[in-house]
């Protein structure tokens, strides 16, 4: 018997739908793709960058109502959150975590709860964008949309809450907001109240497999919380075998391994990790800047990715260095003229054209996951062998080859769906057609052709990441 389920994923900027069904193999199609970027609304003082949930929503709609699976689940990027009123309605459209509504505000903050305080009691990393900082940027500005607001949810539980009815929010979506404490199990109201974030407005909180009910949109179809987190369920669909290190490939690089049970250490803290919730496991893993930067520029010059790949081949390498995940390039904006200003205050050669810039940005991802890579290997005092990666930049070979090189590492490359796929794992589990996670994994490697990248010169590639590394640790 073929069973089919619906897996949408809802990234920072596409929207895509899969039916996924499962026979002796996964068979994934693609049946939707549409574009999920924020819209700037102007205001009385600034342009405010927002997320059309209801125009995301339309389109879940229509792929629902001509459905014959059995079950749907979403997935979405993490941290930002809707706010509803007592009967359920938006109180405005959510915020966009590129908005500059946060700028600051974490340091502030720390004045009144200490840093290392709020690690201990949430275990996540420190990001100006979390939703902890997003809501307290509220509190600060006396916003009154926060004081009308009866429900908090996260960005994917606000679709489950549409399509079922059901008001909750589920773990690993949850845990990304550092407003829950993955330690221990539950919101962090004590941080929360020192904060005068309101602790009501925070529901209940799920497992990923949860079955919520019927949908309301087309009777039949089993609403199901999977791993909510877009990574969550991405990492679920990492052919894993044991232990060891897996990229999560997008618009971010999430960077990291799985746990048994959250670390806490300080010295966890001061490199800031995360311990986010995954499915039956702790994901430890680092927050990167990843695909974004191409992404940006890419909106500047307009061109195919296969195009930019291949000037990338046609220019020298390691003419240049950047840190990825520099305050300047989190924002929308003029990416290519911001990284020529990077170069010209570090005293670097200015890169004009793509391919160099392309490179640049390239080797300079390559070389923030071997930064994050050893950490983890320091961290946890674990060894790891094979580098998995899923997602998005698979497609990329020259990436793909380049992080094999830099780490000195077997880069294992698939599949490039993991999220969606990753999505539809959960809601086999819940439906007793999947036993466990471990036999997921195992469908994963039946299903899906895998890519092996080998190290080429590594000796290079570690000389130019010494120097990289003075970049990386350069305050300009």
């Amino acid at each position: 018997m073929v069973v089919k389920v619906l897996s949408i994923d809802l990234g920072a900027t596409n929207g895509k739908i899969y039916e996924v069904e499962l026979k002796d193999r996964l068979t994934v199609k693609e049946i939707k793709r549409f574009r999920t970027e924020g819209t700037f609304l102007p205001g009385k003082d600034r342009e405010h960058f927002v997320w059309n949930l209801p125009g995301f929503y339309e389109e879940i709609k229509g792929v629902l109502e001509a459905s014959d699976a059995q079950s749907v689940g979403v997935d979405t990027w993490g941290v930002d959150f809707a706010l509803l009123d007592e009967n359920g309605r938006l109180v405005s459209l959510p915020y966009h975590y590129r908005d500059v509504r946060t700028k600051g505000v974490m340091k502030k903050a720390f004045e009144v709860v200490p840093k290392d305080e709020i690690f201990q009691r949430t275990g996540i990393q420190f990001m100006e964008i979390n939703t902890l900082y997003q809501l307290y940027s509220m509190v600060l500005s006396n916003d009154p949309f926060l004081k009308t607001t009866k429900h908090l949810l996260m960005i994917p539980d606000v679709f489950n809450f549409w399509l079922s009815g059901e008001m909750v929010s589920e773990y690993t979506i949850a845990s990304t907001s550092q407003c829950y404490s993955v330690p221990d199990g539950e919101w962090a109201y004590d941080l929360l109240e020192k904060l005068s974030i309101p602790t009501e407005i925070f529901p209940k909180v799920v497992p990923p497999g949860t079955v919520l009910g019927k949908c309301r949109v087309k009777k039949g179809i089993n609403v199901i919380a999977t791993a909510c987190h877009d990574t969550a369920s991405a990492v679920v669909a990492v052919p894993l075998e044991g232990e060891g290190i897996y990229i999560s490939s997008g618009t971010w690089f999430l960077v990291g391994t799985e746990l048994e049970r959250p670390l806490l250490s300080k010295e966890a803290l001061e490199r800031n990790f995360t311990n986010e919730g995954g499915y039956g496991k702790i994901r430890f893993l680092k927050n990167a800047t990843g695909m974004w930067l191409l992404e940006e520029c890419n909106r500047i010059w307009k061109k195919d990715y296969s195009e930019i790949i291949e000037s990338v081949r046609n220019v020298p390498g390691f003419q240049a260095f950047l840190d990825p995940d520099r305050e300047e390039f989190l924002h929308p904006g003029n990416m290519p003229e911001r990284i020529r200003n990077y170069l010209e205050r570090t005293g670097q050669k200015i890169l004009e054209r793509i391919g160099e810039i392309s490179r640049l940005i390239f080797e300079s991802l390559a070389f923030n996951c071997r930064w994050i890579v050893e950490q983890i290997k320091e961290l946890t005092g674990k060894r790891y062998g094979k580098i998995h990666v899923v997602g998005g930049a698979v497609r990329n070979d020259l990436l793909m080859s380049f992080i094999a090189s830099a780490t000195g590492k077997t880069v294992v490359a698939g599949p490039v769906d993991a999220t969606p796929i990753g999505n539809a794992l959960v809601q086999f589990i819940a439906m007793g057609e999947i036993k466990d996670l471990d036999e997921a994994r195992e469908v994963v490697r039946k299903s899906f052709e895998l890519k092996i990248f080998e190290p080429k010169n590594p000796e290079l590639w570690s000389e130019k990441y010494e120097e990289w590394r003075r970049y990386k640790e350069m305050r300009v």
